[in-house]
């Protein structure tokens, strides 16, 4: 076994760091990988007599490039089929230690509300809130002046406003509970229990990306929601069996078919009931199903 050279040594060192900085830029498993494999191309050619801290070094690259991909993509999703979400993760049950920073910074809901922002409000609101850096660091990394990444930060905050609340995650148990209740009324059809678990005013969101059927607008309200849920369901009963799985840091279902995984169900609760259904059936999408992500928070600094 070939021994790594300090560049080798000192990129793998801090490889998790720049997989869980970028996933939660980009909200997308692939786009996080290639910005990795783009900061290694930059970072074997660096003089490291002249690099202080690879980490805060390798943190920028990866910031900037999250920046350069997420302007790319706001174009690309304009041709995007159907609902655009992000890419769930099989993140493993967190520890009790790491299970709230898990919950809030890579919750399936919170990705979803983060593309709500512009690329620069959300790689300043992620590297202040998420990973605990001041401003000045900040600053530094996205070759911006203090004062703006304030007014960035402050911007963002302003534009998540109360959603931010909103797409906080419940308790493990209690996702588990709604989403267990809401699987089983949906295959009988009992709208009474529905009612139980799902807000008025739901939503529900499908991401298809035109490869497989899915719907192409988000469907709104108790009766909509219901009903096209209803017959997808009794249309494939018997064709998938279910499993619970922690997505991005809490419970989700994951139907499989004998030739793999179908689509992954996560929600956003509010006061005890489910205000929106995340779906992903976009086969380019799943892959982070196959085995455990590690994205917990590092710091930077």
């Amino acid at each position: 076994m070939m021994a790594l050279t300090p560049h080798h040594k000192a990129f793998e060192n801090n490889r998790d760091l720049m997989y869980a900085l970028a996933y939660r830029m980009l909200g997308s498993i692939s786009d996080a990988e290639d910005v990795v494999q783009d900061a290694f191309f930059r970072w074997r050619g660096v003089d490291l007599s002249r690099v202080d801290s690879p980490r805060a070094y390798l943190s920028t690259v990866v910031s900037r490039l999250c920046v350069d991909r997420q302007r790319r993509r706001k174009i690309e999703k304009l041709n995007y089929i159907g609902p655009w979400l992000p890419e769930p993760v099989d993140t493993g049950e967190p520890g009790p230690a790491e299970r709230s920073e898990v919950a809030e910074s890579i919750s399936f809901a919170f990705l979803h509300l983060l593309e709500t922002l512009n690329p620069l409000e959300r790689a300043v609101f992620i590297l202040r809130e998420s990973f605990d850096l001041p401003h000045d660091s900040v600053a530094s990394m996205l070759d911006i002046e203090p004062a703006y990444s304030r007014q960035l930060l402050r911007r963002a905050k302003a534009k998540l406003g109360d959603f931010r609340n909103a797409a906080a995650q419940e308790p493990g148990e209690e996702v588990r509970r709604l989403l267990a209740t809401f699987a089983e009324a949906t295959a009988s059809g009992d709208l009474d229990k529905l009612r139980e678990v799902l807000a008025d005013d739901v939503v529900s969101l499908s991401d298809g990306g035109g490869r497989v059927t899915a719907a192409l607008i988000p469907l709104h309200g108790f009766d909509r929601v219901t009903r096209v849920l209803i017959h997808v369901t009794r249309k494939n009963l018997g064709n998938v069996a279910r499993e619970w799985r922690h997505i991005n840091g809490n419970w989700g279902l994951v139907s499989r078919g004998d030739d793999g995984v179908h689509s992954v169900t996560t929600a956003a609760i509010e006061n005890g009931r489910i205000t929106t259904l995340f779906v992903v059936r976009n086969p380019a999408k799943l892959r982070g199903i196959l085995g455990n992500a590690c994205l917990g928070p590092e710091t930077t600094r």
